[in-house]
């Protein structure tokens, strides 16, 4: 039997079970996203990936949520942006945090290193959100991509071409400039 260490994330995220009539346009925008994300090598770019993901899917007209909160797993809770369609979680940055853990992406609640549902708790409350996240709930959605680094209207436009997308960069901040976080506590 083949171990889960070295089956790909896209055969195991095709092995879960999650029904949505745009189950295909989900998974390809999940790792596309996913592989923009491991090849600028960020850390810590929950809010970011989550934004980007976001639109994406809100272009296919796949109906979800851009949440916002804390995180907490069997040692750190942190704070934490993830995306959510039909009430599970889609959590691409978890892959690699600010502390510097690594760990599976989240897939429809599915830990896809192990293919269990996920054991980390998101939307507690233990601390609080800090002052970045904070920033990130009161800063207009429009102007949070638009500051961000790595021109991340651009990569929305990029990727969604991967997609078969035509996207241009102007209507997409006007669009999403009233986009709200929805804060899960």
């Amino acid at each position: 039997m083949e171990s889960n260490l070295i089956k790909p994330y896209r055969l195991l995220a095709d092995n879960t079970n999650f029904e949505h009539e745009k189950k295909d346009n989900i998974r390809e925008t999940f790792f596309l996203v996913s592989d923009y994300m491991k090849s600028v090598g960020g850390q810590g770019m929950c809010h970011l990936m989550s934004s980007v993901f976001y639109v994406l899917l809100r272009e296919q007209d796949i109906i979800c949520e851009l949440c916002i909160g804390e995180a907490q797993d069997d040692l750190y809770t942190f704070d934490h942006s993830w995306i959510t369609i039909n009430g599970k979680i889609f959590d691409i940055a978890i892959q690699s945090t600010l502390i510097g853990k690594r760990n599976p992406p989240i897939y429809a609640d599915n830990d896809l290193g192990s293919e269990l549902t996920t054991t980390r708790k998101y939307g507690i409350i233990a601390k609080g959100l800090d002052s970045q996240a904070r920033k990130v709930i009161d800063t207009p959605f429009s102007d949070y991509l638009t500051g961000a680094p790595g021109k991340q209207w651009k990569v929305i436009k990029q990727i969604g071409r991967k997609l078969g997308l035509r996207l241009e960069i102007e209507p997409l901040k006007d669009k999403y400039k009233e986009t709200k976080r929805v804060y899960v506590k």
